[in-house]
């Protein structure tokens, strides 16, 4: 990594841009939007709205004319609601989709080597946003129970730590799905503190009918709605 000084950190900090989510709540909350050079992990259960959320921020960052990088691990990206999402808003599709890179990662080492290479790759060398959906999937199916603890979470630390990097060093946002477990008192995402310590932002999703509560780690919350047109 580069030297420089402490002064020049907090420009390039100060000087950072944001990716808006779609909903004005939610870009409120977070202050103006998913910021670049960051990781943020979107936690919830099973259809909270993870997924859709992520996708539709890249969506609208492909309308600015960004690409983006979506990493799917459970099988779960469906192109059929961005168009849903692109028609219902009046927006022309037309080179769109084009702009969303897309890889099927079944494997750890495939998931982690989708971001070591992302600037080898033509495709992916410009992409300014980073999904994985979801985070740990692989990770919990190639290293489960507790047994494997350790080497688990040191396999995540090293895959987190290079995200970081790579957000840091080339500008990219990182917006990682994750599934929930229940802890000692609720619920909290997997992974752990591993993730905790790592991520910059931590958002809860809780999704009831058309309702989508997210909730910061901080606790504060904001409701959005989620409708045809996606999340507003």
């Amino acid at each position: 990594m580069p030297e420089q000084t402490a002064a020049d950190a907090l420009a390039r900090s100060s000087s950072s841009r944001y990716f808006s989510s779609g909903s004005a709540g939610i870009d409120s909350l977070l202050g103006g939007g998913f910021r670049v050079g960051r990781l943020t992990e979107l936690y919830g259960r099973s259809g909270s709205g993870k997924t859709l959320l992520a996708a539709q921020t890249a969506l609208l960052a492909a309308k600015d004319g960004a690409r983006s990088l979506y990493v799917d691990t459970e099988g779960s990206f469906r192109p059929e609601r961005l168009q849903q999402i692109a028609e219902s808003r009046g927006w022309d599709l037309r080179g769109l989709l084009e702009r969303m890179v897309y890889v099927r990662s079944d494997s750890a080492p495939e998931q982690m080597e989708a971001v070591r290479r992302m600037a080898e790759r033509a495709a992916t060398a410009p992409c300014a946003i980073v999904i994985v959906d979801t985070l740990t999937r692989n990770f919990s199916v190639e290293l489960p129970g507790r047994p494997n603890l350790p080497s688990r979470q040191a396999a995540l630390n090293t895959y987190l730590s290079e995200m970081a990097r790579d957000a840091y060093l080339n500008g990219r946002t990182y917006l990682l799905a994750n599934r929930v477990t229940f802890g000692t008192t609720h619920e909290v995402g997997i992974g752990g503190k591993t993730v905790d310590q790592l991520v910059h932002e931590s958002l809860r999703l809780e999704r009831e009918d058309g309702t989508l509560r997210v909730t910061m780690a901080s606790g504060d919350s904001v409701n959005a709605t989620i409708g045809r047109s996606g999340v507003l």
